[in-house]
């Protein structure tokens, strides 16, 4: 039995998959187990895996689910250490993550988890962001309790207001004591996306959290990702999310409105670019969302915009510069 099991979803990660391993095994605490969860992968990611000859890797195939928190709740599930790392399967391992991860873990009986810095790479291996949370102000700004010289301790409910106003948690960041699953639940299985940024509220709704700023892994942005597709596509799914995230956050009416006013922007997206699309329909179903929620002047005139024909709109666009 290992104290650490990393647990890894994979699908059509046959041109990553190898190197982040390789990662895996360098570092310098190794008493640790690996649990891929092959989504249904089309490719050649199983064959890459097993070509490791390691007994600490365990790979494990199931049939497309089309959502990450499926796989990872079914290697938590089958996982032996007592803490989780959560690792995605283009993403890679840089030194000393594991050893310095977990002593901080051990150093702090209330934290239920534990997130660091990270950087950005592109699909070639390239930084394209030597520290991507350095510029986020709700995590700067966050009240901190020092640990050590590289370690600091956000009290619980002090990481649940910042988490209301942004998800400054990398996925592949994250060391969870195996215990809070236990309390908390596992992944969420309803939401396509952002089921890991409701599980960090979870857990900061019960736990103190750990940041170590250093940078620990380096995150792949890929052209195929969640975040790089339309709005429209996106909005359902997140809205539900940040609908889900409200009931951590009942006992505070300014988390509240902050989640409720992000509720209200997605539906404005949305309805914005269902508007450049002339899907007049649907752009004011989502306008009328936007304005149950949260009232706004933006979102009523193009409200009644979208009660206009497509032809008389498109005139307007084109009279419009002329009137400046």
């Amino acid at each position: 039995m290992h104290r650490i099991s990393i647990i890894i979803p994979a699908f059509n990660s046959q041109d990553y998959i190898a190197e982040t391993i390789d990662s895996i095994l360098e570092q310098s605490f190794n008493d640790f187990e690996v649990l891929i969860v092959d989504d249904g992968s089309t490719d050649k990611t199983a064959d890459i895996i097993g070509g490791f000859d390691d007994p600490r890797i365990r790979y494990f195939y199931q049939d497309n689910s089309g959502r990450p928190s499926i796989p990872r709740n079914r290697a938590i599930r089958e996982a032996q250490g007592d803490v989780i790392f959560i690792f995605d399967s283009d993403d890679l391992m840089l030194p000393n993550k594991l050893r310095d991860t977990l002593t901080a873990l051990d150093s702090q009986p209330t934290a239920g988890m534990v997130f660091t810095g990270f950087a950005c790479i592109d699909e070639a291996g390239e930084v394209i962001n030597s520290d991507f949370l350095a510029p986020y102000e709700t995590l700067q700004r966050l009240t901190k309790i020092k640990i050590s010289d590289d370690a600091w301790l956000i009290e619980s409910k002090t990481a649940l207001q910042g988490l209301a106003r942004s998800n400054y948690v990398g996925t592949s960041g994250v060391a969870i004591r195996r215990d809070v699953f236990d309390k908390v639940g596992l992944f969420d299985e309803d939401v396509r996306n952002a089921d890991d940024f409701i599980m960090w509220q979870a857990i900061a709704s019960q736990f103190d959290l750990i940041y170590l700023p250093a940078i620990y892994h380096q995150y792949r942005v890929r052209s195929g990702s969640i975040s790089l597709r339309s709005i429209e596509e996106r909005a359902p799914s997140i809205i539900k999310a940040i609908d889900k995230m409200k009931s951590f956050h009942q006992h505070d009416q300014t988390s509240l409105a902050i989640l409720d006013g992000k509720i209200a922007r997605y539906y404005h997206e949305m309805g914005y670019s269902y508007f450049k699309q002339y899907q007049l329909g649907k752009a004011r179903q989502a306008f009328r969302s936007a304005r149950r929620i949260k009232p706004n002047n933006d979102s009523l005139f193009y409200m009644l915009m979208s009660y206009l024909p497509a032809p008389a709109i498109q005139w307007l666009k084109k009279i419009k510069p002329q009137n400046r």
